[in-house]
């Protein structure tokens, strides 16, 4: 098993929704952090255009997802503490370990096709006529702990792309959402902090509980049926131990 303590002032997990308001899962998503580890790990989870395998049939996304990546269980919770050098620090007085979420505003614009829109254009005397203003939600303050129980060759890989070492394939930088959001750092860690885990729902037999939240544990852009989430809630209080029911186990098709 790996563990890991991920912290960023900027995080998001975007629904899969688009529009002018555009909100994010309350933590951390298995899907999200299972894209941070293959980052990590230097394993491409995109089927680029140019392979033989990519699909050639209209209506493809943009983005697909390659076949063959590997399987994993994941444990994610919300730190109880902030960890420097290795070492536990309290958190601020009335300082909460979750991440909280924010919304900012912006301006969307598009670029009509044809004459789409062209009665607008005398109005904006010369500037762009298609623009909304747009809601996009976003996760301030995220320390998640992020315990990954996998083969033996991806944890190695894992471990060698958070201590630096070159790993074949890696490129870019490992980020949580939205290019925009890198982490402020990723820690390798030899126990678990306390920790309040986010457990299944329906494993444990209850449908209510405080900070209770539907997370993506798998996205498939191809075929949204295929789409999988599950109803999470955090244990009330935190722990080093991971509950049984806070695993996630991650089988890509």
């Amino acid at each position: 098993m790996l563990l890991l303590y991920v912290e960023a002032p900027f995080a998001v997990c975007r629904t899969f929704t688009a529009g002018w308001y555009r909100p994010t899962a309350t933590f951390l998503t298995p899907s999200a952090a299972y894209g941070l580890l293959l980052n990590l790990a230097g394993i491409e989870m995109r089927l680029r255009e140019e392979e033989a395998s990519y699909p050639t049939k209209a209506g493809v996304p943009a983005t697909v997802t390659r076949s063959g990546l590997p399987a994993a269980k994941l444990a994610l919770g919300a730190s109880a503490v902030k960890l420097r050098r290795g070492r536990p620090v309290s958190l601020d007085e009335g300082e909460e370990p979750y991440p909280r979420v924010q919304t900012i505003y912006q301006q969307l614009h598009n670029y009509p096709v044809g004459s789409s829109g062209g009665e607008r254009a005398e109005a904006t005397f010369g500037n762009k006529y298609n623009i909304s203003p747009v809601r996009r939600e976003v996760l301030v303050g995220l320390r998640a702990v992020i315990a990954l129980d996998s083969s033996p060759e991806l944890e190695q890989r894992v471990r060698h792309g958070v201590e630096g070492a070159s790993v074949s394939g890696r490129y870019g930088l490992p980020f949580l959402g939205d290019n925009s959001f890198l982490p402020d750092r990723i820690d390798l860690l030899d126990a678990p902090p306390a920790t309040h885990w986010y457990e299944r729902l329906a494993s444990v037999g209850e449908s209510v509980r405080p900070r209770a939240s539907r997370l993506t544990v798998w996205i498939d852009r191809t075929d949204t049926s295929l789409t999988r989430s599950d109803l999470y809630a955090p244990t009330n209080s935190a722990s080093s131990d991971i509950p049984p029911n806070a695993w996630t186990e991650i089988n890509p098709p």
